[in-house]
């Protein structure tokens, strides 16, 4: 091996440890800064418009076009049905569910549990937003793009921060 070799490897695994340090130093920051309350923070066509306690299911729906599009009749199951754009016919949706296909929900399908949050299903090309893993970090969003949906998981609020000053937002 030469020197150049020698060094690029050096290079390399200084650059790998830097970047495992700096994730352990974020995870840790957030660790310390958790106020032991998680929750999800959903937005749809950049419009703040659900937030959910991950732990008590508690919900907040806010004041937006979409509000009539949220579905929360499942809630104390940890279901909730949000918008997000579709791009083909539901019926996919409406043979594995059998409460979608009785309400015609067209949607997102949003599932909490264990305190965390997760899409179960959702329709679009690839289906890529439902096999990302389930969150509770603000590290890790679940972000899907081609249904406009962002799901960012906050642990720093307190309960009286569950329903923020809408100026605020």
């Amino acid at each position: 091996m030469s020197k150049i070799k020698k060094w690029d490897i050096i290079i390399v695994a200084a650059i790998f440890l830097l970047g495992i340090g700096l994730l352990i130093g974020f995870r840790l920051y957030e660790e310390a800064a958790s106020s032991g309350n998680v929750y999800a923070k959903i937005s749809y066509d950049n419009e703040l418009i659900l937030m959910i306690d991950l732990e008590t299911l508690e919900y907040h729906i806010y004041d937006t076009d979409y509000k009539d599009q949220i579905v929360v009749d499942r809630y104390n199951e940890g279901i909730f049905y949000v918008p997000g754009k579709v791009t083909t016919d539901m019926d996919v949706l409406y043979e594995i569910d059998d409460y979608a296909r009785e309400n015609q929900i067209v949607g997102i399908k949003l599932l909490v549990e264990d305190q965390k949050i997760s899409v179960v299903y959702q329709e679009s090309p690839r289906d890529l937003c439902q096999f990302q893993a389930p969150t509770d970090s603000h590290l890790r969003p679940i972000v899907c793009l081609p249904n406009a949906l962002v799901i960012d998981v906050y642990t720093d609020l307190t309960s009286d921060q569950f329903v923020p000053d809408s100026v605020l937002e």
